[in-house]
């Protein structure tokens, strides 16, 4: 199931009423009323927008809405509770049913946290930093001194693609979220939740990419949340040079070493000593380890201790 840090909607403007102006700004031409907008940015991010001009309305929000169960992300289990949690802030009335069927999804985060229990978020930084396929298509930098960010070199923002790993727990501890922990019911309950985990996110910006992206005909909420491609996955094939696919083996001996190389938990000097009591005395250990010291650095070019990057993202 896809979940999503921040979705961006568009649907009918039907669909508000009883706006609190005291709450919205306005934006008049002349005499005529062009739009109405409500910002918030803590304790968690919301944007709310009637275009008069465009019969259309537009909310943006993050997994924050969620409250006690952010950690949950955004996803097609939880997404009325989103619009309900906004309805309830009491500044208008949203017509929930119609928004979740006939809204559409203009702006996406996909998001993932991932225990990383063998691998540090340095140790996935390196690995990606090692692994990039082309670094002048793809640009590697830091985010927020808490991870990276991959963006491919485009000039137009249809074909734009940015890939964000980083530390989400250390992120929570800035001062700009305490707000949002005050406002809820269990913070230390979220905070150790992201305890040894590390994000994976994909931002998508237009809603072309979107659907290229998640492999839909439309653009519709339901069909975008219920989506059954990875788009963290083809993005990462795309920039990072995929494990699965070009380090498989090919042959039986290949396979029979690979399958030794792993009992031995990428071990070299285990494998070393396996190898050792299973060939003759005539034969030379060095000849005889050659091909498992080539095939063991395939198999890890991106792998720590055996766990393989991609395998991360899936």
């Amino acid at each position: 199931m896809l979940c999503f840090d921040k979705l961006k909607l568009i649907t009918s403007i039907d669909y508000i009423n009883n706006i609190d102006n005291k709450h919205f700004i306005s934006n008049y031409k002349e005499d005529e009323l062009l739009y109405q907008k409500y910002i918030q940015k803590t304790p968690f991010s919301i944007l709310i927008m009637v275009n008069y001009d465009k019969n259309e309305l537009v909310l943006e929000f993050t997994s924050k809405i969620l409250k006690d169960n952010c950690i949950q992300l955004i996803n097609q289990n939880n997404i009325r509770e989103c619009i309900s949690n906004i309805h309830d802030l009491n500044i208008c009335d949203l017509d929930i049913d119609n928004i979740l069927r006939n809204s559409q999804v203009t702006k996406c985060d996909v998001t993932k946290d991932v225990n990383c229990e063998k691998a540090t978020l340095e140790e996935v930084k390196q690995m990606i930093s090692l692994n990039i396929t082309n670094r002048k298509k793809w640009i590697y930098k830091s985010y927020q001194n808490n991870g990276i960010v991959l963006e491919n070199v485009v000039s137009t923002p249809r074909y734009k693609k940015r890939f964000t790993v980083y530390d989400k727990r250390k992120e929570l501890d800035r001062s700009e979220n305490q707000d949002f922990f005050n406002s809820i019911s269990n913070p230390e309950t979220v905070k150790s939740y992201y305890d040894g985990k590390i994000r994976f996110e994909q931002n998508i910006n237009t809603m072309a990419q979107i659907r290229q992206l998640l492999k839909i005909e439309d653009n519709l909420l339901e069909h975008v949340l219920s989506a059954k491609t990875n788009p963290l996955l083809s993005v990462f094939d795309e920039a990072i040079r995929p494990s699965n696919k070009t380090q498989q083996s090919r042959a039986l001996k290949d396979y029979e070493r690979e399958l030794l190389i792993k009992s031995c938990d990428y071990d070299l000097f285990r494998v070393e000593a396996t190898v050792r009591g299973l060939i003759s005395k005539n034969t030379p250990v060095r000849r005889a380890m050659e091909p498992y010291r080539i095939l063991h650095g395939r198999l890890t070019k991106n792998t720590i201790s055996g766990f393989n990057l991609r395998e991360m993202v899936v």
